[in-house]
């Protein structure tokens, strides 16, 4: 009896290992580029991080230009979860639905170089005012993710905040 039980837990364990997908570091990260049928870019550069008085950043090119594939209906946010899952680039955010912000990007937060520093991303040189998880890409959009240390104001963001009435 103990024998086949044994043998019925040897029979079970080697049918759930064999229907896992087990894929290297390498498979992993370039399987989510292989099903896309459309085409943007996408880069992340921190070069005002760089810039800040107490910064110890070096690099501003945290992922140069690079091609992005997506499917109809994704976001820039998943263009940015795709290109850092690729590239092996770290990522932090908080929210679901429309209601995603990004936290940090390859280890710079939000406030590290000051009171008005995060990130921000624009599409085609513009930046949208809907958060990145609601804004819908085209065929041959152009992303960027950038970090801003004045609220937008040394990145070409020209938010003016509330209208005067």
């Amino acid at each position: 009896m103990k024998r086949n039980c044994l043998l019925l837990i040897t029979i079970i364990i080697i049918s759930i290992l064999n229907s896992c997908e087990i894929k290297s570091a390498d498979e992993y990260y370039s399987s989510a580029a292989s099903k896309t049928s459309l085409k943007a870019s996408i880069l992340i550069n921190c070069q005002t991080a760089v810039d800040y008085k107490d910064s110890k950043r070096e690099k501003a090119d945290i992922l140069k230009k690079t091609e992005i594939g997506f499917n109809k209906g994704e976001t820039v946010f998943d263009a940015l979860k795709r290109a850092c899952k690729n590239n092996k680039i770290q990522l932090e955010f908080k929210g679901d639905g429309e209601s995603v912000y990004v936290e940090g990007i390859d280890y710079l937060y939000e406030f590290d170089c000051g009171s008005l520093s995060g990130w921000e991303y624009s599409v085609n040189g513009e930046f949208p005012s809907v958060g990145c998880n609601a804004y819908e890409l085209k065929e041959n959009d152009e992303i960027s993710w950038l970090y801003t240390c004045e609220l937008g104001a040394d990145i070409g963001d020209r938010y003016e905040g509330a209208e005067n009435d």
